[in-house]
Formats: structure tokens, C-alpha cells, sequence
């Protein structure tokens, strides 16, 4: 999505005094609403004057990696950033990080507002910003926050977090432990359906899909085609190994048939024979666990308590645990990924279009957006 509709955002934020807008734009765009459930504090939705490019986008502000950046538009008008809770929040700290910009910091001052009644309203003032500039503030209770920085020449502003706190507990920023994995696919391609991603009920067996069901990936030229047996899947990132199916034994089909009957009746119990198939899981840390299914190999030397690196090779993308196995064919090739987070897998009570921009956050080690 590129950028120019300023009218637009005008009357985004004036309604955004009102409510905070549930269900619009997309990564990269210039309005926003975030809701990860219990993975973040508060929901919000953020507004930005400009960017100059959907991968400098706003979302960068608040995805904990100093490392990447929003950019406005270039340009003589005041910049801004606004957060709206949509409801009152105790507040009592600020943060703003700002990297240097071709030689020099791109802002020299700002002012950090709260919308009284219908106007603006300073509560501090900078001009001595340096990379890290934290604020404790007077306590206060407030829903829709404004960064402002006045301009006088045309340049861009250059930012890499905003931080709302209370007590130092941020209120508006996706958690470090649930960004920056790599994507388990390379050249993978993110689901495009909400049956392929976690939460979508699997009324065939009384169940609940809690992974997301990767099937294309991308090739250098830009073709796009279905997952073959022979392409390599991926550690997201360093972790050690607790599980893998070195010893795997596929259904015969007449298994198959069995335990699917028995699925549909007792979909919530414990089957001896998996549909996951051959599976590798890897505790990464942080209470953060990843689990690959229907593999058709596991790298030779892997065994449980293996440590690997982030984009080390652990297996080939398969359709063991599916009926294509127990026929015989390479029918629906896919792999099944499943993100634990603190014992609940990532997307628990999480909406479609929420949980695609949290997988955009998940994989921004690969950089992918919808």
C-alpha cells in the first residue's frame, strides 16, 4: 500500500478521539489498530503525518527492534505520531528513540501532547534529543497521545520507537520474544486464507487448527508454486530440539481411515498415531516453543537436545500424517508450523486480520508483508 491520502488520515484521527477504530489498514499503511490479546497490554491504533515508504512504515515504532525505523515524508509540515487506546490509560513515562539520519539526528526538537477535550495540550518539550530520550511525566490518565515535531526545512523524520509507559511497563509495543524469527520456508509465502491460519475451527474433527499451513513459496524469478518433498524448512531462530521423529512409521490407509473416524467422535483426545506426522519441535527460549509437521525427512545427525542456529536446515516439507502418505502420493504437500508462546499457541483468541500483522511482527527476521 503506498501512500497519499492525507483526507483520509484527517478524519481517521478525528474520529479516533471518539473510539478506537477496530478493524482497518494493514502494515505499512499510515493508520492502524493493533490487538494481540494477552501477547500485548493494551490494544491501539496508531496515526502517523506521512511515510515515505510502506517498509518505513509506522508498525516499525512499535515492534521493539531499534533497528528499524519509521520515515516520514519529506517535507516543510510538522510531523507527528499518534496513539489512541481508545480508553483511558494511567500513564507516567515516555520514551522516544531517535538513530541519526544521514550524519545527524533528523529531529531536533518535539513536544509530547495529550488531546484535551478537543485541542492538543503540551505536556513537555525537547530539544535536546538525543538517541535515547526517556520522560518521566506526571502521573496522568489518559487515552490519545501525540508526538509533534515542528519542521522548518524540508527532510524527513526519522524514529525508531515511541514507548507509552506506566512504572516502565510499555503500553504500546509488541514484545522483543515474539519478533525477528526468520521464516520457516525460505522464500516461503504467508497464508492468504483464515482456514490456513491459527484458530480456524476443523469441525471434521472437533478441533482447532493451531498452526498456520504454509503451501507455496517463492522462486528467485518470482514464479510462485506448491512446496515439493525436496524443499529444506528452517529453524526460525537458535533453539534446542525436544522432540524428533527419527523413528517415524507412516499409516497404512486403512490406519488412516481408522483414526480419522475416531478424530471426528473424540477430536479433543490423545491419538496414538499423530496427523502431524513426522514432527520436530524446538524450544527457542523465552517461552517460546516451535513445532514442524508432516515432514518427509529430518536432517540425519538431529536428535533430541540438538542445539541449531537460526536458518540451519532440520528437515524437507512433506505430507507424512496425511492421507497422501498412506496412499502413496504427493498429494497436499504443505508444512504445519505451530508458535507456543507460554504454554498457548500463538493466535488463541486472536482475529484473521489480527493475526496476519502479528506473523508479520513473528517472521520480521524475514521481512515478509502481506
Amino acid at each position: 500500500m503506498r501512500f497519499g491520502f492525507f483526507l483520509f488520515l484527517s478524519i481517521a484521527v478525528t474520529f479516533s478521539v471518539l473510539s478506537a477504530p477496530k478493524t482497518y489498514g494493514s502494515l505499512g499503511s499510515e493508520v492502524d489498530y493493533l490487538d494481540f490479546g494477552k501477547l500485548t497490554v493494551a490494544p491501539f491504533s496508531y496515526s502517523v503525518s506521512s511515510s515515505f515508504d510502506e517498509e518505513y512504515g509506522a508498525f516499525n515504532l512499535f515492534d521493539s527492534n531499534p533497528q528499524t525505523h519509521w520515515y516520514s515524508a519529506s517535507g516543510t509540515k510538522p510531523d507527528w505520531i499518534i496513539v489512541d487506546f481508545g480508553t483511558k490509560r494511567l500513564i507516567n513515562g515516555i520514551e522516544l528513540v531517535v538513530p541519526v539520519f544521514r550524519g545527524k539526528r533528523s529531529v531536533s526538537e518535539y513536544e509530547v501532547q495529550i488531546l484535551y477535550q478537543e485541542s492538543w495540550k503540551t505536556i513537555l518539550k525537547n530539544d535536546r534529543v538525543e538517541l535515547n530520550n526517556f520522560h518521566r511525566i506526571p502521573p496522568m490518565d489518559a487515552s490519545v497521545l501525540r508526538i509533534f515535531f515542528p519542521k522548518n526545512e524540508d527532510k524527513s523524520a526519522v524514529v525508531s520507537e515511541f514507548r507509552i509507559l506506566l512504572n516502565d511497563i510499555c503500553l504500546n509495543s509488541v514484545p522483543k520474544r515474539i519478533t525477528g524469527y526468520l521464516y520457516p520456508v525460505v522464500g516461503g509465502v504467508l497464508p492468504q486464507k483464515d482456514f490456513q491460519l491459527p484458530g480456524a475451527p476443523r469441525e471434521y474433527r472437533n478441533g482447532v487448527h493451531k498452526g498456520l499451513d504454509i503451501y507455496y513459496k517463492k522462486e528467485k524469478d518470482g514464479t510462485v508454486r506448491n512446496l515439493k518433498f525436496s524443499d529444506p524448512l528452517v529453524s526460525p531462530a537458535d533453539g534446542t530440539i525436544v522432540r524428533a521423529d527419527v523413528e517415524y512409521s507412516p499409516m497404512t490407509l486403512s490406519e488412516y481411515q481408522y483414526h480419522s473416524s475416531q478424530a471426528q467422535k473424540n477430536g479433543v483426545t490423545y491419538v496414538e498415531k499423530d496427523f502431524g506426522g513426522r514432527q520436530i519441535w524446538i524450544d527457542h527460549g523465552n517461552g517460546v516453543m516451535t513445532s514442524f509437521n508432516h515432514l518427509s525427512s529430518i536432517k540425519a545427525e538431529l536428535r533430541e537436545g540438538s542445539r541449531v542456529k537460526a536458518g540451519e536446515t532440520i528437515g524437507t516439507a512433506g505430507n507424512s500424517g496425511l492421507i497422501g502418505e498412506a496412499k502413496g502420493t504427493d498429494e497436499n504437500i504443505h508444512l504445519h508450523f505451530e508458535i507456543w508462546v507460554d504454554g498457548e499457541y500463538l493466535g488463541a483468541g486472536i482475529s484473521g486480520a489480527q493475526m496476519r500483522k502479528l506473523l508479520q511482527f513473528f517472521f520480521s527476521g524475514s521481512g515478509l508483508l502481506y
